[in-house]
This record gives structure tokens, sequence and C-alpha cells, in this order.
């Protein structure tokens, strides 16, 4: 008569299991509640994201799982003391109300779990490739990288789109390599000042060209610098300079100007010597179309054969 007049199933009445239901039931109203603070309030807090989209949702499924597994620990407590008789694996009865109540919970839970994971999944998505996310939160490191960033030509441009690109491959990469980051800074073993990532960067031809059409001709183009001497009147002193960018598309126009190894008929790879890729030894340029090959190297201090198979080859990109 007792486990008829249940609400649910007896196994479901332990302190493991009513934690669990606690904390789910918390973690739901907050993180709803923020979500809709988020909508209209329009707040930019950085770790509001960090905390409703990465925090949160791992404490939900965590307050979950508490629930099946108090249940099983009773379960086997329940068999091992032989205090109530349950058979040798666990059951599920439709006839039983208290069954019937646990499954009308466990679908209504699990629509709102499914709700919750796809908004969820698809905003901590979007918020860790925000600006936000890597000037303000996990890279705060970079900070005279983020300063230079807002005042740069491409203080509209996300980050992610030029250091990691379209495509879940290098979304993976970028994220995978962003756990020993958070490593780094929090046991502060990141290197001062932060280094160019040039062994690990996409290429150009995958992120910049995206935008920067490299088929374009834009001829010559007029920068102004404006610099000022260090004498007593800081005298102005100003440089112009003509810059022949040029472009264009070898099928149809003149390719010329300083963006002439970018060309898609035109392949230039080079061999560096140190890390930095600053003192650069061998070039090879080729011709895509004609297969010709035109090498240069240092005469002062040339590679040898055996340097040069065994020497990384890249290509040459922006």
């Amino acid at each position: 008569m007792l486990l008829r007049e249940m609400k649910l199933p007896r196994l479901a009445y332990n302190w493991i299991s009513g934690i669990g239901f606690i904390v789910a039931i918390i973690t739901s109203i907050l993180m709803t509640f923020l979500y809709i603070v988020g909508i209209f309030a329009k707040v930019t807090n950085p770790y509001l994201g960090i905390f409703l989209y990465m925090v949160l949702p791992p404490v939900l499924i965590g307050g979950l799982l508490l629930v099946p597994a108090g249940m099983i620990k009773t379960w086997y407590k329940f068999k091992k003391t032989g205090v109530e008789s349950y058979p040798a694996w666990p059951y599920f009865d439709l006839n039983k109300k208290s069954h019937r109540n646990a499954a009308l919970l466990f679908f209504i839970g699990s629509i709102f779990f499914l709700i919750i994971t796809a908004i969820g999944g698809y905003e901590a998505f979007h918020y860790t490739e925000s600006v936000t996310f890597c000037g303000k939160t996990c890279h705060s490191v970079m900070k005279p990288e983020y300063t230079a960033y807002q005042n740069s030509p491409h203080a509209r441009v996300a980050c992610v789109s030029c250091h990691v690109g379209p495509g879940a491959d290098w979304y993976a990469k970028s994220k995978m390599s962003g756990l020993y980051q958070v490593y780094a800074v929090w046991a502060d073993k990141y290197p001062r000042p932060i280094p160019t990532p040039i062994a690990n960067l996409r290429p150009a031809r995958e992120t910049c060209e995206q935008c920067h059409w490299p088929e374009k001709f834009f001829g010559a183009q007029q920068k102004s610098f404006n610099h000022y001497m260090y004498d007593e009147e800081n005298r102005h002193w100003p440089i112009e300079m003509l810059i022949k960018v040029g472009g264009g598309n070898p099928e149809t126009g003149l390719t010329s100007g300083i963006h002439w190894h970018t060309f898609i008929a035109n392949k230039i790879e080079y061999i560096a010597r140190d890390e930095r890729h600053q003192d650069i030894p061998w070039v090879r340029a080729t011709n895509v179309k004609t297969g010709h090959q035109t090498v240069f190297q240092d005469v002062d201090n040339p590679l040898t054969n055996e340097e040069i198979d065994a020497a990384e080859l890249r290509v040459f990109d922006c």
C-alpha cells in the first residue's frame, strides 16, 4: 500500500537523488533567468557568458546524473541488506502510478533539457567565437593585442574570422589548442611577450582571402605617414608613399605589384632557418600554368642538398 501511495518510485527517495533534483531545478531556473536577462538587458559582461554557457550546463548535467545514481545506490543497498525485496534487475512498469509519474517527469524533463541544451550549445558556440570572449575573457593576457585590434582596420572583423576561419575541423583544432592556453594562463606559464603563431596559424588563403580577393586589381595606393622629430619643436615629418599594391587576374588582366605572390598562377615556397622565419636562405617560385620553376638561394650561406631535403617547405601567402 505504501508503494502505491507514493508519487515516485521508492528508490527515488534518497538524499543523493534529492540533491540531484534540487541542483537540476535551481540550475534550470537560474539558466532561464540569466538567458532572459541577457536578451532583454543586453548585458555585455564577458563573465556572464562564461557562467551561463560554460559553468551552469555541466552543473545541470551533474545534478541530473545524481538522480539515477542515487536510485541505483539505494537499489544495491536494498538488495544487500534485504530490507525490501527487489527483482534482480531494475524494471519499469507503467501499471504502477509511481512509475507513470516518474515517466511523465522524465519526459517533461527531457524535453526541457533538450531545449536548454540546443539553445545553450548554440549560444556557447557563438559566445566562444565572439570578440568579447577572445579579447576580454580567456585572452586577457593579450590586452595589448586586443587594444591594437580595436584601433585597426579590422576592428569590425571577428577575431575567429582570421585566427580560426570557417569549417568544423579548424574550430575543433582551435578549441583543443585553447585547452592548453587556459592551463598556461592559469599556471602562469605563458610566454612574455606572446609570440606570433607562425607554426600553427591557418593559411591566409583560407582566411584572409575570404575578404581580400587576390584577383582584384587595385593599382597603386597612396599612404601618408605622420612622424615628428625628436627636436625641441617636435617638427612635423610627413612621409608620402605610393604603394604598388597591384593585383589582377592573370587570365584577363594585369598582374603586378607587391601581391604578385598571391595570384593563383604563382606559387612561392621558402625554407627558413629560424623559428621566426626571418632568415630565409632558399625561395622557389613556380608558374602553376607552365610548371617553370626559379630557385633563389643565399649565395653567402647557401643550404646544402641534405638541408633542403630535411627542411620544412612552407608556402608564402599573405
